[in-house]
């Protein structure tokens, strides 16, 4: 119910329908810095094929082929059922978080970060996917080598850049879906058929019974459940999911829940891939199944250049989806922290010229480290979102991530880092047992759970009270405010009152930007 004007505050300008202005900006930086309203939400198979980009990435059979290798066939088997039922269960919540507040990880994070912590997400999000598309990048360009082995793998690193670059530009309201959807059969069937060439081959791969390198009496833990702590390294997925589940329409939550983004796509991702990965590899490279470039060599040998073709295709898929997070991600980061803004279609660009430079660097040397200790911090991220949704109530559906009603910091962003930082502390150290190393992840997960349940009750976040153009409105959800500063109109759920302007309405980014915006009342 809208309560009666404050006729002491600046009037507001609304409107029943999108502002055309936006909308047409829109369509490419896909609300980055915004609510996705109501009316810009996509259909569910357009959601699905978009998010689906991220079935098709090497890094999956290398991570079944990886957990094989260490802990055996049958162990890596059961961590990657164990993965699939945990990674749906917790999206599950992300994927209904998303779709009912139509905000980003970022934004989301506010309220349990605050305004300026809270760029730590978009941090984390940005340089993991561009880690990823460096990662993926450098194996199609170790696919190509192949075939012109006097050629200089750097040739092929920029050729792969500037290939890949106006396929990057697409967005969820877009053609991205599009794209994948065309893709995604072709990689289907070149996996099964390179399975299938694989087994005839090589028949004596002997696959199912290998029992790993790391022997039994050398793990600190069972080998299924160090296979399954393996897998919680990419937690990526989950802040992700909140970044797709945004342009959800509310009536499709269900299906998106079980198949875009639940026990369907994990299924896929994790099992499908996961299995074929650690059969090619055992049935292709049986000397040297451990090398990172692994994946793509087996498939080389088992289809020849068709092999290549399907590399290709994969690679397409998931770097749109990569670029895609990447560049939102930097540009989230810009603007929550300097107010500036950026097109993202510049970012797609700066990311492009940061991947190729990446690439020169020998990537395979460092990128397991550095993404181990992002993970350690996705991670403890996840932890705390869990716990804010279990003891906040009243988040559960849009939590308050207003820049001008939060504080730039919170406790929460306290309990973060120091969790992240005791999970790295046990990755690195040679100083406390080899259990706690082997269950550094476990252990930051745990520690963010127990330090922010008690911070939450104790300390919770601050929120400034006053003026509130959500409540001035009949529907905040379907009404539009033009904002003092930008002089566009946005939906009335991210609009404020200004207190370094006269209480005049504001746009979150607009707000987020401002000097003043973090006064408190």
């Amino acid at each position: 119910m809208a309560l009666a004007p404050d006729l002491s505050a600046p009037p507001l300008t609304t409107r029943s329908t999108d502002d055309p202005d936006v909308v047409a900006r829109q369509l490419a930086d896909d609300y980055s810095n915004h609510v996705v309203p109501l009316t810009a939400r996509v259909g569910r198979w357009q959601l699905t094929m978009s998010f689906w980009s991220l079935l098709s990435a090497m890094v999956w059979l290398f991570y079944g082929a990886l957990a094989s290798t260490l802990f055996g066939t049958r162990d890596a088997l059961i961590a990657i059922g164990l993965s699939v039922v945990t990674y749906s269960l917790i999206n599950w919540l992300f994927t209904r978080w998303g779709a009912r507040s139509g905000l980003n990880s970022t934004l989301l994070s506010r309220r349990m970060f605050g305004v300026v912590g809270a760029s730590l997400t978009a941090l984390l999000i940005a340089a993991n996917t561009t880690y990823y598309a460096v990662f993926e990048s450098s194996t199609l360009a170790v696919a190509f080598q192949h075939y012109t082995p006097s050629w200089d793998i750097r040739v092929w690193y920029a050729v792969i850049a500037l290939a890949m670059l106006p396929l990057m530009l697409g967005s969820v309201q877009t053609w991205m879906a599009k794209l994948n959807g065309f893709l995604l059969p072709f990689y289907a069937v070149g996996v099964i058929a390179a399975v299938i060439a694989a087994a005839v081959r090589f028949p004596d791969s002997g696959w199912l019974g290998f029992e790993g390198v790391v022997p039994p009496e050398a793990r600190a833990l069972p080998g299924w459940l160090l296979g399954t702590i393996l897998y919680m390294g990419i937690y990526l997925t989950m802040p992700t999911t909140v970044d797709f589940a945004r342009f959800a329409k509310v009536q499709d939550e269900g299906f998106h829940k079980n198949v875009t983004f639940g026990w369907v796509f994990y299924a896929w991702l994790f099992a499908a891939n996961g299995a074929a990965g650690i059969f090619l590899v055992r049935a292709a490279l049986p000397g040297d199944p451990t090398a990172e470039t692994g994946v793509v060599e087996a498939i080389i040998a088992a289809l020849g250049f068709v092999g290549l073709l399907l590399i290709v295709v994969s690679q397409t898929r998931i770097n749109s989806l990569n670029y895609y997070l990447a560049s939102s991600n930097w540009e989230r980061l810009l603007t929550n922290l300097t107010g500036l803004r950026l097109r993202r279609v510049a970012w797609v660009v700066v990311t492009t010229v940061v991947v190729f430079l990446l690439m020169l660097t020998n990537v395979f040397s460092y990128l397991q480290q550095a993404l181990s200790w992002q993970g350690v911090f996705l991670v403890a991220w996840v932890g705390i979102a869990l716990t804010h949704f279990a003891l906040v109530r009243e988040d559960r559906d849009t939590p308050e991530f207003r820049a001008t009603r939060l504080p730039k910091v919170t406790w929460g962003l306290a309990v973060w880092v120091v969790s992240a930082g005791v999970g790295i502390f046990l990755l690195e150290t040679t100083s406390v047992p080899a259990l706690f190393t082997a269950a550094a992840q476990v252990v930051a997960l745990v520690l963010s759970v127990v330090l922010y349940a008690v911070v939450v009750t104790v300390l919770p976040p601050r929120v400034r009270t006053g003026l509130d153009p959500r409540q001035e409105v009949p529907d905040a959800a379907s009404t539009w405010i033009e904002c003092h500063v930008c002089e566009d109109s946005y939906v009335a759920v991210e609009m404020d009152r200004d207190p370094g302007a006269d209480d005049a309405p504001v746009c979150d980014a607009c707000a987020t930007g401002h000097r003043r915006a973090h006064q408190r009342a």
